[in-house]
């Protein structure tokens, strides 16, 4: 899985600040060694690991439940496909 946040964090194009906390600094240093890694090895890593589709998965619904939950709290019903938020009040 680290391998797994590492990547997805590093499409993201993220880069230190001048008000990085010492929580984002470690986020950069995840990203930095796991992207040090070679593609090949990172590929290996998901071939052979008969777990890998079941801890994708599990990341997709945690990230599912935690959006909602954001979702949820600021009072947001539906989200569409034009970014655009709209509530049912």
């Amino acid at each position: 899985i680290t391998h797994l946040v590492g990547r997805i964090l590093g499409a993201q194009g993220l880069h230190s600040t001048p008000i990085d906390t010492k929580g984002f600094q470690s986020v950069l240093k995840l990203i930095e060694n796991t992207n040090a890694d070679s593609f090949d090895l990172f590929f290996g890593l998901y071939k052979y690991n008969r777990n890998s589709g079941y801890t994708i998965g599990r990341l997709r619904g945690a990230l599912d439940d935690v959006v909602g939950d954001l979702l949820q709290r600021d009072g947001v019903v539906g989200v569409f496909g034009n970014g655009s938020k709209r509530n049912l009040d």
